[in-house]
């Protein structure tokens, strides 16, 4: 792996197979790819694609952060983040439990006020780069 590679933005994978949810940071497949990640990248987001869903989302990169943080704790099986894409104001919902993910519509003013939690809670979860 070249280092240029290594230092490339990714997005993340999420697989939901049967039972199992598994994470992976993928890079990007080609330039247009490289390039929309770049932008994210510049506004603190990432990619999030999930396999066996047909869906994806935008979110902070401190998302993969508390999603770990979150699934890797005994009581937790459930996320909650706010897909910041262009398509619409949807909450995803992830069930690690039950292993499904789910969007959700929301309205403009709910839209802006939970992106607005969920960046305070994020802060937490930022990592000096």
């Amino acid at each position: 792996m070249k280092i240029s590679d290594e230092l490339s933005p990714k997005k993340i994978v999420l697989c939901l197979d049967g039972n199992s949810l598994s994470l992976r940071k993928v890079g990007p497949a080609n330039g247009d790819e490289l390039n929309e990640l770049r932008e994210l990248d510049k506004k603190g987001l990432t990619q999030f694609f999930v396999i066996d869903t047909s869906t994806s989302f935008i979110a902070p990169k401190g998302a993969l952060d508390k999603l770990t943080d979150d699934f890797s704790s005994d009581n937790n099986v459930f996320f909650e983040i706010i897909d910041r894409s262009q398509q619409g104001q949807n909450l995803v919902e992830i069930h690690a439990s039950n292993i499904w993910l789910r969007k959700s519509a929301l309205t403009p003013a709910q839209f802006h006020e939970r992106v607005r939690e969920e960046d305070l809670l994020l802060d937490n979860y930022k990592k000096v780069r």
